[in-house]
């Protein structure tokens, strides 16, 4: 008798072990198979389960190389997703990263998902893209230590970067928009397999920053995103940007072939020789591209592609696009903070020589930094140089004395005025809501510390907003940047359930407005108002010289 006992307590001792050990890491079963993931712990303390590393299209190596996002085979063994990902090939020269050289991988279409642990009713799904100009950053920069504090699911993804994810032949060979066609899979990755985390795949937002703001414009855009997401939010950037849509693609093709050692005028033997070429030697003629500092701040990005090509992802402009009412028809954000130009202009505040390089070198500086090198024919671009100068700075030069004129004369080419425009063009032709806030909100962290490798506060940077709701550098600990904090996650998750941005007042949107733009000011956890005014970005000046680039004058 006592050794039955002992069997029966051996056999549910063990099945219990057994049962635990199993439970020790989360699991969940997609429609490609299952995936084993771990457990991570929230600022707060809360345990979420955590899914990195998930391959969302077939790596885009070898003949796939610069090809359109082939979809993933299922898996028949337990897929373990416990580390994220290499961040895709980039060539980098911002920090934190080191200058100058090629990092990440070519097998790099992976994304992240987080979730709190699992329970009867279906989450609403944040999907972040991240920005870096197109050419830079990953999916696993931005950690949920702060979002997951809130009842959502938080996806991260990698997209191609640089030239393998945005060189184009302005032809069927090489369409163009292969990083911006990988976003668009993973969004119908979340789509299919989101309820299996426990997420609703009819509550899924885009959100994103600069480029990856742009990004979720972009999703607006495309019939490939069509009924994929239900509402966007884009920080400081936009699909009208100077440096959304790339000019004289084919041009930049040719120069990079000819770096690497595939000259012809042949142009698909020509893309032959690149795909034999080790990807890290492709990224590391983006070298060759760069003129001055960072700039130009976008050497390959999205185009408009030839009719009939493979997988199209738009062929037409995107103001035409919106003003054919084309635009997918779900609410929309629009953000901006109060001093966008201190990314790049951060970098040299206090270096004395970079500031009288720009004194002597103006004239062929300003076409790179401002991004007109291309829409300005290059006998004006001096006038053009000397016209902004004049305009921000009078009769003064670049200096420390000068250096907020220099900041927004930066922020508002290459930020403001456009985000201005957009949002007003796309609440003209859109019947939902389109909404537009300023943060001006400067906490103790700050990405000008990083640029500037100083501790001087020179205003809120452009990327400087996010920081507090994805953890990336930053520790948010002082009590004022924990309030405000509280307050951004209200504002981005109750935007996510519902599209209804909960920030304490009553926020109207564009159409509701009487002529001026009226837009929410988030300026401390106690200060959020609305206010108005007639334009952002000294928008009328920059319309008044007549950019070869999108017709903003649809949206004046």
């Amino acid at each position: 008798m006592k050794s039955v006992i002992i069997v029966k307590f051996i056999l549910v001792f063990g099945f219990s072990l057994a049962k635990q050990v199993g439970e020790s890491y989360p699991s969940v079963v997609s429609l490609l198979g299952q995936v084993e993931g771990h457990y991570k712990t929230s600022s707060n303390g809360r345990r979420y389960e955590a899914y990195e590393g998930i391959p969302y299209a077939q790596p885009p190596i070898g003949n796939l190389r610069f090809g359109v996002p082939q979809p993933i085979s299922p898996w028949t063994d337990v897929l373990i997703a416990r580390q994220s990902s290499p961040c895709c090939m980039q060539y980098s020269y911002l920090p934190p990263y080191p200058s100058g050289k090629v990092i990440g991988s070519e097998d790099c279409l992976y994304l992240n998902v987080f979730t709190p642990i699992r329970g009867d009713s279906l989450l609403p799904v944040i999907f972040w893209i991240h920005g870096g100009a197109f050419h830079s950053g990953s999916g696993a920069q931005y950690t949920p230590k702060y979002l997951l504090n809130e009842n959502v699911i938080l996806v991260t993804i990698n997209y191609r970067l640089g030239p393998l994810g945005f060189l184009s032949t302005e032809d069927e060979i090489v369409p163009g928009n292969m990083g911006l066609k990988d976003q668009a899979v993973a969004l119908r990755w979340v789509a299919n397999n989101i309820r299996s985390f426990g997420g609703d795949p009819a509550k899924v937002t885009l959100f994103g920053q600069s480029s990856g703001g742009a990004s979720v414009h972009y999703h607006y855009l495309t019939n490939l995103s069509s009924g994929l997401f239900h509402g966007g939010m884009s920080f400081s950037g936009t699909a009208l940007h100077s440096w959304s849509l790339a000019e004289d693609s084919l041009e930049k093709t040719r120069k990079l072939a000819t770096v690497v050692g595939c000259t012809t005028s042949n142009v698909k033997l020509m893309i032959d020789c690149m795909k034999a070429r080790p990807a890290d030697r492709i990224v590391q003629a983006l070298e060759k591209f760069i003129f001055w500092r960072a700039s130009p701040h976008v050497p390959f990005g999205p185009v408009v592609e030839k009719e009939g090509s493979e997988l199209t992802f738009i062929n037409r402009p995107p103001i035409e696009i919106i003003s054919s009412r084309k635009a997918q028809d779900v609410p929309w954000i629009v953000g901006i903070v109060s001093e966008e130009g201190l990314y790049p202009a951060a970098d040299y505040v206090t270096n004395d020589t970079i500031l009288q390089e720009m004194n002597d070198r103006w004239d062929t500086i300003a076409p790179h930094l401002l991004d007109y090198y291309y829409t300005i024919p290059n006998v004006d671009h001096a006038n053009i140089s000397s016209l902004i100068k004049e305009h921000y700075l009078g009769s003064e030069q670049f200096s420390r004395s000068t250096f907020n004129q220099t900041v927004q004369m930066i922020g508002d080419r290459l930020f403001v005025y456009s985000c201005d425009n957009a949002a007003r063009l796309q609440a003209r032709f859109n019947k939902s809501p389109v909404r537009f806030h300023q943060f001006t909100y400067r906490g103790n962290h700050s990405l000008s510390n990083l640029l500037c490798a100083c501790d001087e506060n020179f205003g809120v940077s452009h990327s400087d907003e996010h920081l507090y709701v994805l953890s990336t550098n930053f520790n948010i600990t002082l009590p004022q940047d924990l309030k405000m904090q509280k307050k951004l996650l209200k504002f981005w998750t109750s935007f996510a359930i519902d599209g209804s941005p909960n920030v304490g007042v009553e926020w109207p949107t564009l159409n509701e407005c009487a002529g001026e733009m009226c837009y929410l000011q988030i300026a401390g956890p106690n200060k959020i108002d609305v206010q108005s005014k007639p334009e952002f970005g000294q928008k009328n000046f920059w319309h008044s010289i007549g950019f070869n680039e999108n017709n903003y004058t649809l949206a004046a």
